[in-house]
């Protein structure tokens, strides 16, 4: 099933929290089609590990939000805004859809409106950047297809599984986000 309409509308966010690591986000971190693509760790996780991984966000002063569906309430994933440069107006970010069945039909590129909307629109910044793994190709193209370009390609750049990833780099622009939202109403 895809979305039909895509509409950001549908979606909320709330601060994420230790609840959140029985309602689905532990099983998701942990499943293998997850280990495979998230940038870090590369092993799995505890859930003591994802409860110090919380304080660690918080304690940098990252911040991470659950999203869920408005109408169904369900949780549907994890965001991130990390590495919040307020001098130079940039951030990276995150995305995480928890379930498979989720997967593939639209709620990745929700989710990169929500971040873009909460980094540009409530924290000002000018530009927000992420890499992904080149040989994870959905991520790739989800990225793309929402209106992110690519910056940059590292040879070789994060290390996964005691072997060397290459990684591309994706930028957006507030300006640039400011014609995407054209799109989506």
């Amino acid at each position: 099933m895809i979305i039909k309409k895509i509409n950001p509308k549908m979606l909320y966010l709330e601060k994420v929290s230790y609840k959140h690591i029985n309602l689905g986000w532990f099983d998701w971190v942990n499943a293998s089609e997850n280990v495979r693509v998230l940038n870090n760790p590369p092993y799995r996780y505890t859930k003591s590990q994802l409860e110090d991984y919380l304080k660690k966000i918080k304690l940098k002063g990252d911040l991470m939000f659950a999203v869920r569906n408005k109408i169904t309430k369900e949780y549907i994933g994890n965001i991130k805004i990390n590495d919040i440069d307020f001098f130079h107006k940039n951030c990276g970010y995150g995305r995480l859809i928890g379930s498979q069945n989720k997967k593939g039909i639209g709620y990745g590129q929700l989710m990169l409106y929500k971040i873009c909307e909460y980094a540009f629109d409530k924290l000002k910044m000018n530009k927000i950047f992420s890499p992904c793994y080149a040989d994870n190709l959905k991520s790739l193209y989800s990225n793309l297809q929402f209106g992110m370009r690519i910056s940059g390609y590292f040879k070789n750049h994060f290390k996964k599984n005691n072997k060397f990833k290459d990684v591309y780099y994706l930028e957006l622009t507030r300006q640039e986000f400011k014609e995407i939202k054209k799109k989506y109403k």
